[in-house]
């Protein structure tokens, strides 16, 4: 792990050093630890610890974004709340409507992939073939257009307050596509910069998207494998439920995205299982991170339900399967049900080139939260998988 035979050699000689050091002041200089110990601490430990935070480094990615995945996409974790965000404390708002031309036309220069008006034409051409294709639509669908991230309470619970714009499935493929090989190219001036990826660039961004991991009543969390008739992540590993927000997601009451109603709604069109909207159930659903798809710019909030004590088995999720229930089941071939335990969710994280990058991520997180006493074990097996 340390890189190379001279490391080893290297570690393996100052620490056998700084034994040796440690013996001789003990039993000829009688000098005690209090005095060791600081001096340890000031020296060879100091040479130990940065060779351990390069090391770490490298595992995860020493720059702000970290390449995870089949496909290697760089990945950005926003805000990460061990224990979740309340309810409450997961606040929508509604930004301003704007045109996808005047938003690009916004962006800086570097990180435009082509002219606003050269964009906004292919927009109008893909809204055209859309309309034209027999069984396919251009849905109009929210997209992220900045967060606010803060602290509420003498607790100081984490919160978040996400404003969503309208935007549609042509402004979405083209642009994700067009930013996509730009940043495959590699962007002038170099990588994005941690204080470009702290705010929303709203040109870019028009999709948003809930993905969840479900823990079924036979303490069972349910993984997928990607169809190979789905356009991207084609025969990969994935995670329970992947869902982009949608109108239909609007509450009627207060007339804003409520993010509680996407999960819902993408668990019963992928997995089929109609959970009813009240407090019991919404309570089981808890967001606990927002993160970005740097590489096709795709923001999402991640979460994990937890249905265990309830009446939705395992065998609930294969019959829904097998009945046909899910309209979207065909985005998966298949479903896995693995043991919510650290041994389980260590060996399905031993390695990410068959995952889908941000399910392998929504994995790890979702599982430090639900297994919080083994948090540093399983983001050691993260770490040791991304090396």
């Amino acid at each position: 792990m340390l890189g190379s035979l001279g490391d080893v050699w290297s570690y393996g000689a100052t620490l056998l050093l700084s034994a040796a050091a440690g013996v001789l002041a003990e039993k000829f200089l009688d000098v005690t630890g209090r005095l060791v110990k600081p001096l340890w601490y000031a020296s060879f430990g100091r040479v130990l610890r940065r060779r351990r935070h390069r090391r770490e480094s490298r595992l995860i990615g020493a720059d702000e974004t970290f390449a995870v995945g089949a496909a290697k996409h760089e990945i950005y974790v926003r805000q990460f709340a061990v224990g979740g965000f309340r309810e409450d404390h997961l606040e929508s708002r509604r930004a301003s409507t704007q045109s996808a031309e005047t938003l690009i036309g916004r962006l800086p220069d570097r990180l435009r992939p082509a002219p606003a008006s050269d964009l906004s034409r292919l927009i109008d051409e893909k809204r055209t073939v859309l309309d034209a294709t027999p069984g396919v639509w251009n849905a109009e669908k929210l997209a992220l257009r900045k967060v606010e991230v803060s602290r509420v309470g003498n607790l100081e619970a984490p919160s978040l307050t996400l404003h969503y714009g309208t935007t549609d499935y042509a402004a979405f493929q083209v642009v994700a596509s067009a930013w996509e090989e730009q940043f495959r190219q590699g962007l002038d001036g170099g990588e994005l910069t941690g204080e470009e990826l702290l705010d929303v660039l709203p040109g870019l961004s028009h999709s948003f998207g809930v993905n969840l991991t479900v823990e079924t009543a036979d303490d069972q969390l349910i993984l997928t494998r990607r169809s190979a008739k789905t356009a991207g992540g084609k025969n990969l590993r994935h995670i329970s439920v992947n869902e982009g927000m949608a109108l239909v997601d609007v509450d009627p009451r207060t007339d804003l995205p409520d993010p509680y109603l996407t999960a819902l709604r993408g668990i019963s069109e992928e997995l089929g299982v109609d959970l009813p909207d009240e407090p019991d159930i919404r309570s089981r659903i808890t967001f606990h991170s927002l993160v970005c798809d740097v590489s096709r710019y795709e923001w999402a909030l991640l979460g994990h339900v937890d249905l265990t004590q309830t009446e939705w088995t395992n065998a609930a999720f294969v019959h829904a399967r097998k009945l046909g229930m899910g309209p979207d089941d065909w985005e998966s071939s298949s479903l896995e049900f693995i043991p919510m335990t650290k041994a389980a969710i260590e060996d399905a994280l031993r390695s990410d080139h068959d995952w889908v990058g941000h399910g392998y991520v929504a994995l790890v997180l979702s599982s430090v939260h639900r297994l919080r006493r083994d948090g540093r074990a399983i983001l050691a097996a993260a770490r040791a998988a991304l090396a």
